[in-house]
C-alpha cells in the first residue's frame, strides 16, 4: 500500500498531539524526511499553534482570587446582616423596660439604606461565585 501525502496530512493532528502510536510516528517522520515542503509546512504550523505557556503559578493565582472572592462575600454578608438587624435589636432600660432601638435611636434607621446596598453587593458577589462554579 502506498502512503500518500493526504494520508500523512490526515495523521498530522494525531502526530502533533502526541497520541499517535510509535509506528505511526515513525511513518510520519519518515515521510517528512522525504518531503521537505511538507516538513516546512508542519514546522510553520507548529510554530503558529504553539500557545504561550501559562505562568507556572497560574493555579496559585486562581486559588488566591477564589479565596479573596469568598472572603469578601463572607464579610459583606456579615455587615449586611449587622446593618439589617442592629436597628431591630432589643435592649433593657432601667428596670425591665424593653424597647426597640430605632424608636429611641433614630440614627439607627440610617443603617437600613446601607444594608440594602450591602445586600445588593452580596448578591452580585454570590452570582460571581456561582458563575465560577463555587
Amino acid at each position: 500500500m502506498q502512503v500518500t501525502r493526504n494520508v500523512i496530512v490526515d495523521l498530522m493532528p494525531l502526530y502533533n498531539s502526541g497520541e499517535a502510536s510509535h509506528d505511526t510516528r515513525a511513518l510520519v517522520e519518515d515521510y517528512l524526511r522525504r518531503d521537505p515542503a511538507l516538513r516546512q509546512l508542519v514546522d510553520a504550523n507548529e510554530a503558529q499553534e504553539a500557545a504561550p505557556a501559562p505562568p507556572s503559578d497560574a493555579e496559585r493565582i486562581a486559588l488566591e482570587k477564589t479565596r479573596r472572592l469568598l472572603r469578601r462575600r463572607q464579610w459583606v454578608m456579615a455587615f449586611a446582616l449587622l446593618c439589617t438587624l442592629l436597628p431591630l435589636s432589643f435592649g433593657d432600660l432601667d428596670g425591665g423596660f424593653t424597647f426597640v432601638m430605632f424608636r429611641d435611636m433614630p440614627w439607627s434607621r440610617a443603617l437600613w439604606p446601607v444594608a440594602v446596598v450591602l445586600w445588593f453587593w452580596y448578591a452580585r458577589l454570590h452570582r460571581s461565585a456561582r458563575s465560577a462554579g463555587l
